[in-house]
């Protein structure tokens, strides 16, 4: 039993010093700088835009209101061209429609003509004009 307890032994020394470097890496992992933390604050220097010698250029009080005075002595031109269109088109006014004309039908018993009204035509017999179609035959459209 001597040699298993040994074995043992062997095997827990092993695994504790393998823990212990697998550790140690992962801690020399962490501590590495990476990224901008690396670098040190010149480092992106070159890659600003270089000054220019002069500002750029802001307009005065007096160059704005020139330039909305010309704005809106453009807009005033466009008005007044849309105008003169507007007055040399003459007006056009649309064409008189003829009303559409409507016919009275016809008696609708059937083709008799004796022109009587007892034949059914106007009644409520639900034959003519309103058959099929929900409603009564004494509705008129």
């Amino acid at each position: 039993m001597r040699r298993a307890t040994v074995l043992r032994s062997g095997l827990a020394v092993a695994g504790v010093l393998l823990v212990a470097g697998v550790t140690y890496a992962a801690s020399t992992l962490l501590t590495q700088t990476v990224g901008l933390s690396s670098e040190p604050l010149s480092a992106g220097s070159q890659l600003a835009p270089r000054e220019t010698a002069t500002p750029a250029a802001t307009l005065t009080q007096a160059e704005r209101r020139a330039r909305a005075a010309r704005r809106a002595e453009r807009r005033a031109l466009a008005r007044r061209a849309e105008r003169r269109r507007a007055d040399a088109q003459p007006a056009t006014t649309p064409a008189p429609t003829a009303p559409p004309v409507t016919t009275e039908p016809g008696d609708d018993n059937g083709g008799d003509s004796s022109g009587s009204d007892d034949s059914g035509g106007d009644d409520d017999s639900g034959q003519g004009r309103g058959r099929g179609r929900g409603r009564g035959g004494d509705e008129d459209d």
